[in-house]
C-alpha cells in the first residue's frame, strides 16, 4: 500500500492481513487505514456501503489493530478514531468504542478546549451510556477550568465554536462572558459562516444579558454584508433558529435588514419554488412583509400543482398576510384555487379559509367540509380559545358577504356565543376616554357594542345628518352589553371604532393583514363605517395630536360612506 493512492474501502481491507503480522507494522498502518476508509466514505468514492464495511472481517481485524494501538495514542488520536467509528456506524456499546472512551476519560486533564467542542459534537452521536453521561457532565466542567488560561483570544474559529458549545451547556457567567468578550472584540471580523454560527449560538442562549447585544449587532451587520457568500441551507436554518425566538422576549433577534437581505437572497440567487416557500413561512410566522418574494413566487405559479399542502397553505398565508396581489394576480388566483381543497385533519382550518376568502378565494366544497356540523363539533372539541374567536369570523363572513354563493352549513349558536364572551372579556379600552373628549363625554360613546353576528365592537359613535355627535341610551341593567340594535335610531349614522392588536398588523409595515380587513369588511357590510387605529400609530402620536386624530379619523369614516 505504501507509495500507491488507494481508491477504494475494499482495497484498504483486503490489503490488511498482509501487514497485520508485527507490532511495528500495525503501529505504521493502523490509523492510516482508518483514517483512508473515512475519506474515501465521506468523499462517496467507496463501492462498499458503511454497513458493508462494518461487516467486512477485515474491518474487526483493524478494529482489534486500534485496540492494542490505543493505550499509545495521544488525545487527538483517539478522539480522530472515535470520529471515524462514530461516523462508520460502530454501535456505542462495542468494544471498541467503550475502550477509546474509558482511555479519553483516564487521559481527561490532557484535553484542550477544542478537544472538548469536538468530542461534545461526538457523544451526541452515541447512544447514552453511564460512561458517556459521565463525559458529558465533565466537559463543561473542564471548560470553566480551561478557559482562563488557554483561551485563545485571536482565534476566531475556536471562538465561535465555544459559544455554540456554553449556550447549550450549563457553564457559570464568567465563562460564557470570556467567550463573548473576545468574539465581540473582532468587530466584523468574521466570515458569513462564522456569523451564521455565531448567531445560531446567541439564539440557543435562555437568557440574553444586555452584555451580549454588541456581539449580535456586530454578527448581523457581517450577514448584511456577505450573506450571499454561505449556501441557502445554512442561511434557511439559522433563519428558523432567529425566528423560533419568541420576539416579544426577545426583540434584539428581530432585525429587519438581515430578513430582508434573507428574502432577497431567495431571489437573487433565484433558489426555486420550495425553497422560496421555506422562507416564506419562516416570515410568515412573524407577519413579515417582503413583497418582492411575493412577486418572485407569483412568476412560477405555473409549478403549483406540483407543491405540498403545507406549500399551499404558506402561499395563502403569504399573499393573504400582505394584502397582495401581484400583476398576474388572475392566473396565481387560479391556480391557487385550483389546488386549495386541502381537508388534512392537522391542518389551522379556520384561518386557511379565512385567509383564502381574504384573497376572494371562495371554494365551497371546502367550507361544506370543514363546516359540517359532525365535523366541527370533532375540530372544536380540543377547546382552543382562538378557534371560538375565528370560527366567528368565518360565519361573519360567509353570512355577510357570501350569503349568495354560500349555502352550506354555518358554525352553530353555541360556538358563537362562546367567541362573544370571551371577546366581552377584554377590558383594555385605550381609546375609551380619548374618544369620549374628542365626541363630548361618556354619554357620546358606547363600548363592546354587540352585533346580531357576533361582532364585539370596541366603540360605536353616533352621528347625526349634520355630522354631530349623537347622545346614545344605554342599557340600565349592569352588566348587560349594549346591542348595535338598541342604539341605532332613524336619521343616524353610526361610526365603530377599533383598536386593533399590533398582531393584526404586518410586523415591518403598518398595513393590515387580509384577514383583519376582511373581518371589517363584515362590520361595514352591516352599514356601520369603521375606523381601524393602529397601536403603533396610536403610541406614535404626540398628545396634543391625539384627539384631532381620532376627530378627523371618524368623519372621514363618516364621509366615505354617504
Amino acid at each position: 500500500m505504501t507509495g500507491q493512492i488507494t481508491t477504494d474501502a475494499k482495497e484498504v481491507l483486503e490489503f490488511l492481513p498482509t501487514i497485520s503480522r508485527t507490532k511495528q507494522d500495525r503501529h505504521v498502518y493502523t490509523l492510516p487505514a482508518l483514517k483512508t476508509l473515512f475519506e474515501l466514505q465521506k468523499n462517496g468514492k467507496s463501492t462498499l456501503r458503511s454497513d458493508q464495511i462494518l461487516k467486512h472481517p477485515r474491518f474487526a481485524e483493524l478494529c482489534q489493530h486500534v485496540r492494542y494501538e490505543s493505550r499509545t495514542f495521544v488525545m487527538n488520536d483517539l478522539t480522530e478514531c472515535l470520529k471515524i467509528l462514530t461516523f462508520l456506524g460502530v454501535h456505542t456499546n462495542s468494544e471498541i468504542i467503550t475502550v477509546l472512551l474509558q482511555l479519553i476519560r483516564h487521559q481527561i486533564n490532557d484535553v484542550t478546549l477544542d478537544h472538548i467542542v469536538f468530542l461534545s459534537f461526538i457523544l451526541k452521536k452515541l447512544d447514552r451510556t453511564p460512561l458517556i453521561e459521565a463525559l458529558q457532565i465533565a466537559l463543561p466542567m473542564l471548560l470553566q477550568i480551561q478557559i482562563g488560561y488557554k483561551l485563545d483570544h485571536e482565534n476566531v474559529q475556536q471562538l465561535v465554536e465555544l459559544l455554540e458549545f456554553v449556550s447549550q451547556h450549563k457553564v457559570n457567567d464568567r465563562t460564557v462572558m470570556n467567550v463573548v468578550s473576545a468574539l465581540t472584540l473582532h468587530g466584523t471580523n468574521l466570515s458569513p459562516e462564522q456569523a451564521l454560527n455565531a448567531l445560531k449560538a446567541l439564539t440557543g442562549f435562555h437568557t440574553f444579558l444586555p452584555q451580549y447585544d454588541k456581539l449580535l449587532q456586530n454578527v448581523f451587520a457581517v450577514l448584511e454584508r456577505d450573506l450571499d457568500q454561505v449556501p441557502f441551507k445554512m442561511i434557511d436554518y439559522v433563519l428558523k433558529k432567529v425566528l423560533d425566538k419568541n420576539l416579544e422576549h426577545y426583540p434584539m433577534f428581530y432585525y429587519e435588514p438581515f430578513l430582508k437581505r434573507c428574502a432577497q437572497y431567495t431571489i437573487d440567487h433565484n433558489v426555486g419554488l420550495i425553497n422560496a416557500l421555506y422562507v416564506l413561512k419562516k416570515l410568515n410566522k412573524i407577519s413579515f412583509l417582503h413583497i418582492p418574494l411575493l412577486d418572485y413566487i407569483a412568476t412560477q405559479s405555473d409549478k403549483l400543482s406540483l407543491v405540498p399542502t403545507s406549500g399551499i397553505i404558506t402561499i395563502v398565508a403569504g399573499f393573504s398576510n400582505a394584502n397582495y396581489r401581484p400583476s398576474n394576480w388572475a392566473t396565481v388566483k387560479e391556480e391557487i384555487a385550483r389546488n386549495t381543497t386541502i381537508t388534512n385533519g392537522t391542518i389551522p382550518w379556520i384561518r386557511y379559509n379565512l385567509e383564502l376568502l381574504s384573497l376572494d378565494i371562495f371554494n365551497p366544497q371546502l367550507l361544506a367540509h370543514w363546516l359540517d356540523p359532525k365535523a366541527l363539533d370533532s375540530n372544536m372539541a380540543r377547546n382552543v380559545l382562538v378557534d371560538y374567536l375565528q370560527l366567528n369570523e368565518l360565519g361573519q363572513t360567509l353570512r355577510l358577504l357570501y350569503s349568495r354563493q354560500y349555502q352550506g352549513p354555518y358554525p352553530a349558536k353555541q360556538y358563537v356565543e362562546k367567541s362573544v364572551m370571551l371577546l366581552l372579556q377584554n377590558n383594555d379600552h385605550p381609546l375609551l376616554k380619548p374618544l369620549e373628549i374628542a365626541f363630548g363625554g361618556e354619554e357620546y360613546v358606547s363600548t363592546q357594542v354587540v352585533t346580531e353576528e357576533g361582532h364585539v365592537l370596541d366603540h360605536v359613535i353616533a352621528f347625526d345628518v349634520d355630522g354631530n355627535p349623537v347622545k346614545m341610551c344605554c342599557p340600565s341593567e349592569l352588566g348587560s352589553s349594549i346591542r348595535l340594535e338598541d342604539i341605532r335610531q332613524p336619521g343616524n349614522k353610526l361610526v365603530a371604532v377599533l383598536y386593533l392588536p399590533k398582531s393584526c398588523y404586518a410586523i415591518n409595515v403598518n398595513r393590515l393583514r387580509g384577514r383583519f380587513m376582511l373581518y371589517l369588511k363584515t362590520i361595514q357590510a352591516l352599514g356601520v363605517p369603521t375606523v381601524a387605529i393602529s397601536p403603533v400609530i396610536w403610541s406614535n402620536l404626540p398628545e396634543s395630536e391625539r384627539i384631532p386624530f381620532l376627530q378627523r379619523e371618524a368623519r372621514e369614516a363618516l364621509r366615505q360612506s354617504t
